[in-house]
């Protein structure tokens, strides 16, 4: 399942899917920081934690590659977190809520995470590096320890999602 992913030399091939999926949320994070939520079940159903997505951005060839924040397989939706760095995030920063979003995904591998035991774990993230560890802290909940790095306190993403996980934080 998207919290136990397999040795490498274990993994199964996956579908990957491209298509045009719906925006459910827009919120801003910061300035310049993004985070998006589509509705995508199957993408949902088949996407492993760590595992990011190729998105295209109207007018630009080349897809920008975000990584996948959270899944949620029961209501169908993947969670995108990402900061502008260019024209092209920039572009892709304009969709809304009901807009559609050109998305290629699952792609990569994945972190390797150990099924749920009773021992603990810690994530250390720095800035947008953040978001792909925050399904890691929901399977751990109280017993992960969440170390987050930024550049300045205005850059502070995703502390609280942490918290709501029941992660100790320390940012």
């Amino acid at each position: 399942d998207f919290y136990t992913a397999a040795k490498p030399q274990e993994r199964k091939i996956y579908e990957l899917f491209c298509d045009s999926y719906p925006i459910v949320d827009k919120k801003a994070l910061g300035e310049g920081i993004y985070s998006y939520t589509l509705k995508c079940p199957e993408v949902a159903e088949n996407a492993h934690i760590g595992q990011f997505v190729q998105i295209k951005a109207e007018g630009y060839m080349l897809r920008r590659p975000i990584s996948i924040c959270s899944v949620d397989k029961e209501n169908g939706t993947m969670r995108l977190v990402f900061e502008v760095r260019g024209k092209g995030t920039d572009k892709i920063s304009e969709l809304n809520k009901g807009d559609l979003m050109d998305v290629i995904a699952p792609l990569g591998n994945g972190f390797t995470v150990p099924a749920k035991k009773d021992g603990r774990v810690i994530v250390v993230g720095g800035g947008i590096g953040t978001p792909p560890l925050l399904d890691i802290a929901k399977m751990y909940g109280n017993r992960c320890t969440a170390i987050l790095g930024f550049r300045s306190f205005d850059k502070v993403i995703l502390d609280k999602d942490y918290s709501l996980a029941g992660a100790n934080v320390i940012v």
